[in-house]
């Protein structure tokens, strides 16, 4: 059965759990099939998940911070995460190919040429994990994205990171073509400036355009349409947020009931005496 692991919330819980806001256990999984059937995994690859995806999130950042060799650290612990998990359940989904691909970015940005051997292996089983999950020349995942082209700069990225591999272990016209192709995503990844200020002119920040047109192809109402929903998506995000943390709340009020006084219990104060031992 061909399955898609739905990473319902992933984002928010990267950032909330790193807050320290709320607990891995809170947030939940969801494998479904093509039909949008839940399947159910073990609660094994539930956490191998969550912690792989969580150490290649601190990765991600590490090499914001232009800081390889600790990124390298973390994603290297990410890929022995997902590596606890079955097979099965993770093998249509995009998180590894991608981790495997900001490894040897970090090799590259090492300038360390020892890695070249491994970097290669690492770029086929890539390139193989994207096209299992994204399906040949993409198909799958423009489907699921409503035609979008989100995936072009990773792709770049995995080609650019083929050329060089190729050249150092001395398959030139390999890397030539690699290159080629990389070159020709670049070019389509440029954004337009006059399309850039009239989706701007609309009230979106430049970063956010920038995206939305190149997610778009640079069609100008679908970035739009694109932004809109983006934004609508983020406004739901913060309400049920703030209900969560409301439930949440309530169910400490509940636990610690009420004060001689038939008050609610202050759970700031009584979290500052707590802390205080």
């Amino acid at each position: 059965m061909n399955c898609w692991l739905m990473m319902k919330g992933t984002v928010d819980l990267l950032v909330r759990h790193a807050d320290g806001a709320l607990p891995i256990e809170e947030f939940d999984i969801q494998l479904e099939d093509q039909s949008g059937n839940k399947v159910h995994f073990s609660e094994t690859d539930r956490l191998s998940i969550m912690t792989g995806l969580m150490l290649h999130t601190s990765g991600k950042r590490f090499i914001r911070k232009q800081m390889f060799t600790e990124a390298l650290e973390a994603l290297t612990m990410g890929e022995e995460a997902f590596s606890l998990c079955n097979p099965k359940s993770i093998e249509l989904v995009d998180n590894i190919p991608i981790l495997q691909i900001d490894m040897v970015w970090c090799y590259f940005m090492l300038q360390d040429i020892a890695w070249i051997a491994v970097a290669g292996l690492r770029l086929k089983n890539a390139r193989e994990g994207l096209e299992r999950a994204h399906g040949k020349d993409s198909s799958r995942f423009r489907l699921l994205q409503a035609g979008r082209t989100s995936e072009l700069a990773l792709y770049l990225r995995l080609e650019l990171l083929e050329g060089v591999v190729a050249y150092h272990s001395g398959q030139f016209d390999k890397s030539r073509k690699f290159l080629a192709s990389a070159q020709e995503k670049f070019f389509q990844l440029q954004v337009p400036d006059e399309a850039l200020s009239l989706v701007m002119s609309m009230g979106f920040g430049e970063g956010d355009a920038k995206r939305a047109l190149r997610m778009s192809n640079q069609d100008i109402q679908s970035a739009v349409n694109f932004l809109v929903v983006e934004r609508e998506k983020r406004e739901q995000k913060r309400e049920d947020d703030i209900r969560r943390r409301n439930e949440i709340m309530q169910v400490e009020q509940k636990r610690y009931g009420v004060t001689p006084l038939k008050k609610a219990v202050d759970l700031q104060r009584l979290t500052e005496v707590v802390s205080i031992g």
